[in-house]
C-alpha cells in the first residue's frame, strides 16, 4: 500500500538530486511524496482522491541502500541537471538506446549518471569509471535507424 514517504527519507533523495545532479532545492516543493511496494519513491499530486492506492504519480526512484534513479526521472527531469551528465554521439547513442553498455572515457565521479544525446535525456546509467552500464528497462531498448 502507498503511504507518505518518511521526511528524512525525502530529504535524502533531495539531497541526492541536489549533489549528484546539481538540481534546485526548491525543485520539488509543489510534490507529495509517496513510497510504494519495492521500496519505490513516487512523486504525485498532494491531495489523493482514492482511498489506500497502490501507486499515484510515476515512480522516480528506489530505496534500498542507497537512492537509484529511474529511467522516468532522468527522462522526464534530465533538463535540469547541471552535473553527472554524459553526452552520447550518434554511434554511442544507437548503441545505449539498444541496450549496450560502452566503454567511454569520463572524469565524472562514479555512480548513476544522466545520459543524453544532444538535449535529449536517454535514461539512467551507472559510470563506474570505465564503463557506462545501461540501466534502461529491457522492455524500452530500440533499434534506432536514423537520429
Amino acid at each position: 500500500m502507498l503511504e507518505r514517504l518518511e521526511p528524512s527519507k525525502k530529504e535524502l533523495i533531495t539531497l541526492y538530486c541536489l549533489e549528484r545532479f546539481g538540481m534546485r532545492e526548491t525543485f520539488f516543493e509543489n510534490y507529495q511524496w509517496y513510497i510504494g511496494s519495492k521500496n519505490r519513491i513516487y512523486i504525485g499530486p498532494k491531495k489523493i482522491r482514492r482511498i489506500e492506492p497502490e501507486s499515484i504519480g510515476l515512480c522516480i526512484f528506489r530505496l534500498d541502500n542507497s537512492p537509484k534513479p529511474t529511467t522516468n526521472f532522468i527522462q522526464l527531469f534530465g533538463r535540469n541537471f547541471t552535473k553527472n551528465i554524459i553526452h552520447l554521439d550518434v554511434n554511442e547513442t544507437k548503441m545505449f538506446c539498444s541496450g549496450s553498455d560502452l566503454e567511454i572515457k569520463s572524469k565524472l565521479v562514479p555512480g548513476f549518471v544522466s545520459v543524453m544525446y544532444g538535449r535529449i535525456s536517454l535514461g539512467c546509467g551507472h559510470w563506474n569509471g570505465k564503463v557506462l552500464k545501461n540501466q534502461i528497462p529491457k522492455s524500452r531498448f530500440c533499434n534506432i535507424n536514423f537520429l
